[in-house]
């Protein structure tokens, strides 16, 4: 009798894990759809914001920063889970292309900004004042340098759309990507 009991008080904590677990999965599905439709409605927000905008680099730079800021949590979510929302990432990237830093951009100053850690979806970077750049985990001996709103890392050359002191997104050959700096 004593060992029936068992049983069903151990089948009652297994069902009631079983509807825990449940309700938990459901719970984090309906916050990161709702966190993700907000997401939506953001990026719509702000692609009507600047349409309406006087299209000069304060506009575009309000812009590229919004888009970042929206991109942020989803690049997060994306690091810690695996979870990737690529059709409103698409959306993001393809607004981001449109709207590179310009030309005559004070290069020093982003060199100045580029100097420190970057996190990108998979790994962390390491962009030295010396010039030399690489993975956190690996060599960090390879070449970088600025010119203009581009990018140079030895024959390879990238866009740069975004570089402030919270985020470093840059487009190369059709694809953007992007880093937020990591606080130390």
């Amino acid at each position: 009798m004593a060992q029936a009991r068992a049983a069903e008080r151990s089948d009652g904590v297994a069902v009631d894990m079983n509807r825990r677990l449940s309700l938990t999965g459901l719970c984090f599905f309906s916050i990161t759809f709702i966190a993700l439709g907000g997401a939506q409605e953001d990026f719509e927000a702000a692609r009507a914001a600047y349409e309406h905008s006087s299209h000069d680099e304060q506009a575009r730079l309000i812009y590229v920063t919004k888009l970042a800021e929206i991109a942020s949590p989803l690049v997060a979510e994306y690091r810690q889970s695996g979870h990737r929302n690529d059709k409103l990432m698409g959306e993001i990237n393809s607004e981001l292309q449109k709207h590179p830093a310009p030309r005559d951009i004070d290069s020093a100053k982003l060199k100045r900004l580029l100097v420190g850690k970057w996190e990108s979806p998979r790994r962390t970077y390491v962009f030295r004042a010396d010039g030399k750049w690489g993975n956190e985990e690996g060599p960090i001996s390879d070449n970088w340098r600025i010119s203009g709103n581009e990018l140079v890392e030895g024959s390879s050359r990238g866009t740069i759309i975004l570089l402030n002191s919270d985020y470093f997104i840059y487009s190369e050959k059709g694809s953007v990507f992007f880093h937020s700096r990591v606080k130390e």
